[in-house]
C-alpha cells in the first residue's frame, strides 16, 4: 500500500488512507486527495481526477465492508453541492461476496439520482450480470463497457464537460 501523505486510519474491515499520489488517471493535479480501502482480500482506490468526477478503481476481492466507504467517499461530494459523475473500473476485480453485490446495489438504487454519469469498465462476465441487475433498480443509468479506450474517453469528457461547468 503506498504511504499516505495526510494520514491513515484502521476502520472496521480495512486501512483507509487518504494521500496526495497525484492524477494516475493522466487528467493532472487531482481534485481532491485519493482515499483507498484495503482488506487482506481487495483494494478500492477513490481518485477524483476532476471536480465532480470520481473513478472508482478496484483490485482483488470486494465484500460488504467496502460499501460505507464508498458511501462517505460519495456522501462527501455531494455534501458540497456537486452531481458527481461516477466511473468505476472493475477490470482488476476478482469477484465480490454476495453481500457487497445486495448491499452497493441497494444503496446504489437510493444514491443513483443524486449521480451524474455512471459508467463501468468490465471485463468479466460475472461482474457485467451483476451490474445488469443492479441497472434494473438505477432505471438503467449504469452504461458498461469491456473496452478501456472508451472508458477513457468518456473519463476526459467528463472532466472536460465538469471543468466547463466550474
Amino acid at each position: 500500500m503506498p504511504e499516505a501523505t495526510a494520514y491513515a486510519r484502521r476502520v472496521t474491515g480495512g486501512v483507509v488512507v487518504t494521500g496526495d499520489s497525484g492524477a494516475e488517471a493522466g487528467f493532472g493535479a487531482p481534485a481532491r486527495p485519493d482515499e483507498v480501502w484495503q482488506t487482506a482480500r481487495g483494494r478500492l482506490v477513490v481518485s477524483h481526477p476532476g471536480n465532480a468526477v470520481m473513478l472508482f478503481t478496484y483490485d482483488g476481492y470486494a465484500t460488504a465492508d467496502f460499501v460505507p466507504f464508498i458511501e462517505g467517499a460519495v456522501d462527501r461530494v455531494l455534501a458540497t453541492g456537486m452531481r458527481p459523475d461516477v466511473f468505476i473500473d472493475l477490470d482488476r476485480i476478482e469477484g465480490y461476496d454476495s453481500e457487497y453485490r445486495q448491499a452497493v446495489s441497494k444503496w446504489g438504487a437510493r444514491t443513483y439520482r443524486r449521480l451524474g454519469e455512471v459508467r463501468f469498465l468490465v471485463r468479466s462476465r460475472i461482474v457485467a450480470m451483476g451490474i445488469a441487475v443492479s441497472n434494473l433498480t438505477a432505471g438503467g443509468q449504469l452504461k458498461p463497457t469491456t473496452k478501456r479506450a472508451e472508458f477513457q474517453a468518456a473519463l476526459q469528457s467528463a472532466v472536460a464537460r465538469q471543468a466547463a461547468r466550474a
